[in-house]
């Protein structure tokens, strides 16, 4: 089982703002993440945490200077706008077609876009320069089997925190594998009927695609796109075919001018815009493939200087921010102190455009959401838009993992912070809820939520003033928070015993940890 190893700093303060660019007004607490579990950063997240490399912090939202609220977007029922709409039909026809925009066209319709876009899920932050100290593999070897049974005996007497079925529990379809063996639950006498008209269908020779059709319900037929829909309208191959061949022998003299005849003739497109480089583009390749890769597995490192070359160009394009040597990048988006099983943990999902990468999505996978932790993309590609159709990708993937683990449900922003306009784009991704800091509860950003940020730039969103946080944590809890000292873990009241001193941040720690990662996570003391 997993287990998470902390070393808390308290207060980092009197730092420079990365969003008004004040000096010393930005203030948070922070930890050092040595090793962290899926499920306690999960809870960490909904308390108002979020991670930079290995780095937890956690903004002072009544002294720092741009509040910065929890946000997120829920991704099952999402709803695109107009503009959303307009950037993937733009992304579909560069696709097809393998042209740009004219350069003022271009800079008209997208100058909001990109103002909008810059911003990923990873907020600026001034890591503090104090180092970690170290653990060394073999403590961590002695603790993974210690740890299992302390929290074991903690499940059967109910004293240990937030329990999320596995991946095991919910399905035994793989998370990021889309050939995996089907649930074997048992299934309704509605679903059976659904197989066996199916099956009638695939008898009777129908394509794939007419199949689909006709079992679709009827009363779907008439409504509005969804997110797949127009995501699946991206040139694929084979479209057009119900022979399935190889993409690479489509493109032959015979389909190309029944394609040239079809396009003239249903589509009115004129002769001269028919050439054989479109109908391979269009029809036979596919363009634009979308590869996710666990950050620690080895198929990453094959493409680790390629995406950290792209880094460098889009630090140095956009934010004017040129970064050191690839050291700054891997402690950055690449190390994680979520160690990945099950299908979570950290993800780099990289978009290759014919052989070529134009931008990487950095994700955590986590046991209710898909957390957003940065975006990056080749700056010659600005005009399409990016930024915000990476955020509808990963809305997307969101939807997917859901039909697999059905807990995951949720896509999470990073912060929003209501005086920065470059953060709008995540207000557009409704329906979003902010985090109340106060009571840790969720809240719609409406027009109501938006009217008290107006009002206050910090502000308790929950109206009861009654309601309180519900993993708040008492005295009494305090003597379970779990401690590693030396080779050693042990519970705060063991410690006391032990060394007859209190700690003087404990307090402070396990209310911002709340009750429940307190009584799980390792805090580490030498």
């Amino acid at each position: 089982m997993a287990f998470s190893i902390v070393e808390y700093y308290g207060e980092n303060s009197q730092y420079q703002c990365g969003y008004c660019k004040q000096s010393n007004s930005c203030s948070s607490y922070g930890m050092w993440a040595h090793k962290l579990s899926c499920q306690d950063y999960q809870e960490l997240i909904d308390r108002g945490w979020r991670r930079s490399g290995c780095y937890c912090y956690k903004p002072m939202m009544d002294i720092t200077c741009c509040p910065s609220y929890t946000i997120k977007c829920d991704a099952l029922n999402f709803r695109l706008n107009k503009s959303h709409k307009k950037i993937m039909k733009r992304m579909h026809k560069f696709l097809r077609d393998g042209k740009r925009e004219p350069a003022e066209k271009a800079a008209v319709s997208n100058s909001d876009e990109t103002k909008t876009q810059d911003i990923s899920g990873l907020e600026h932050m001034e890591v503090p320069s104090v180092q970690p100290k170290p653990l060394d593999s073999s403590l961590m070897n002695l603790l993974t089997n210690a740890h299992d049974e302390h929290r074991s005996a903690a499940d059967e007497g109910g004293s240990s925190g937030l329990h999320t079925p596995t991946l095991a529990e919910t399905s035994n379809v793989s998370v990021h594998s889309s050939d995996s063996n089907v649930s074997n639950q048992p299934k309704k006498a509605k679903l059976l009927r659904i197989e066996r008209k199916r099956e009638k269908l695939q008898k009777k020779g129908l394509a794939k695609e007419e199949i689909e059709r006709m079992m679709r319900p009827s009363s779907d037929k008439n409504q509005e796109k969804t997110l797949e829909d127009f995501l699946s309208e991206c040139p694929q191959e084979n479209e057009t075919s119900v022979k399935c061949v190889p993409a690479s022998e489509g493109a032959t003299a015979t389909t190309f001018k029944l394609y040239s005849l079809y396009q003239q003739s249903i589509h009115k497109d004129l002769p001269s815009k028919l050439n054989m480089d479109r109908f391979k583009r269009f029809l036979v390749k596919s363009p634009l493939k979308i590869v996710t890769l666990l950050t620690s597995g080895a198929k990453f490192q094959e493409s680790l200087h390629v995406s950290y070359n792209l880094y460098k160009k889009y630090q140095t394009a956009i934010h004017n921010d040129p970064p050191g040597a690839i050291e700054d990048y891997l402690d950055f988006l690449v190390k994680s102190p979520l160690k990945g099983s099950e299908g979570y943990g950290t993800f780099h999902q990289q978009y290759w455009l014919d052989d070529r990468l134009i931008a990487v999505g950095v994700i955590d996978v986590l046991p209710h959401c898909v957390s957003s932790v940065y975006f990056f993309y080749d700056p010659e590609f600005n005009f399409l838009s990016l930024g915000t159709y990476g955020s509808l990708r990963e809305l997307a993937y969101t939807r997917s993992l859901n039909s697999k683990i059905p807990s995951i449900r949720c896509y999470y922003m990073g912060f929003y912070i209501h005086s920065c306009p470059k953060m709008r784009y995540k207000s557009n991704l409704q329906p979003s809820y902010l985090l109340c800091p106060e009571a840790y509860t969720w809240h719609v950003l409406d027009k109501t939520v938006l009217m008290k940020l107006d009002a206050n730039k910090y502000s308790r969103l929950n109206g009861d003033v009654e309601a309180q946080d519900a993993n708040n944590t008492t005295e009494q809890d305090l003597k379970d928070v779990l401690l590693l000292v030396g080779r050693c873990y042990t519970t705060y009241a063991a410690y006391l015993e032990m060394v007859g001193k209190g700690i003087p941040f404990l307090s402070e720690y396990a209310r911002l940890v709340g009750k429940s990662c307190a009584k799980k996570m390792m805090l580490y003391r030498v």
